[in-house]
């Protein structure tokens, strides 16, 4: 398989950057970029703070946004201040302590699933770094997907995809029969395939870090989850 080549153009920071600036003519994309890419860490985030309905943890999630914006706190963006995602934390956790301020100390009655909610006790910023490290996770295996199929190889990836991540085990053994291989030739071939994803992750994770940060204990943590 090749290696990292046009997918990773530029770097994430290099498209952050750009938000610094409303007139840069890329604000607009790299804007709708970044509502994509954390809506829903913030949003998982929100839920696990506190107690609350999912409709209003959409509505806090959207006022981050564009608080975020209104306050100018992209303009102070910069890498050497540490990562995006502790950055964006920071100003989440500022932005939630002063909306629940605001809004004071309500009782609300909440349905099951709400209690449900709360009893996994997840940290917020645990929450929000699993609902990221998941993003992550996607994000490599739409590219490994691309890539198989731009090279002409998507049995490679419907392998990948039944052994790694369907839902129901799929044995070796039982992949190897499905396609007339050998189970030998499967493990070598997963092993090729994870090898090449840790690769695109790799890639992926040098455009979200700041310098001096541990590319492979990131790595680990998009991996466990």
């Amino acid at each position: 398989m090749s290696a990292v080549g046009p997918e990773f153009p530029e770097t994430r920071w290099s498209q952050l950057l750009e938000l610094r600036d409303p007139a840069h003519p890329r604000y607009a994309e790299q804007l709708d970029r970044l509502a994509r890419d954390y809506w829903r860490p913030v949003y998982h985030y929100v839920r696990a703070l506190r107690p609350r309905e999912a409709a209003e943890a959409e509505d806090l999630t959207q006022q981050f946004f564009a608080t975020l914006l209104g306050r100018g706190d992209l303009e102070r963006l910069s890498p050497e201040r540490g990562s995006f995602r502790g950055f964006l934390k920071t100003a989440l956790r500022n932005f939630v302590s002063s909306a629940g301020r605001a809004a004071g100390a309500r009782e609300r009655r909440f349905p099951t699933e709400e209690a449900e909610w709360r009893e996994s006790g997840l940290a917020p910023e645990d929450a929000f770094d699993r609902e990221w490290a998941r993003g992550v996770l996607v994000e490599g295996v739409s590219g490994l997907r691309r890539e198989l199929e731009e090279a002409g190889k998507g049995e490679l990836f419907g392998l990948f995809r039944d052994v790694c991540l369907g839902d129901d085990e799929v044995s070796y053994e039982a992949a190897a029969r499905a396609r007339g291989i050998s189970a030998d030739d499967v493990r070598n071939r997963l092993r090729e395939l994870r090898q090449r994803l840790r690769e695109i992750l790799r890639a992926r994770l040098r455009d979200y870090l700041s310098p001096g940060e541990d590319l492979e204990a990131e790595l680990r943590f998009i991996l466990s989850k």
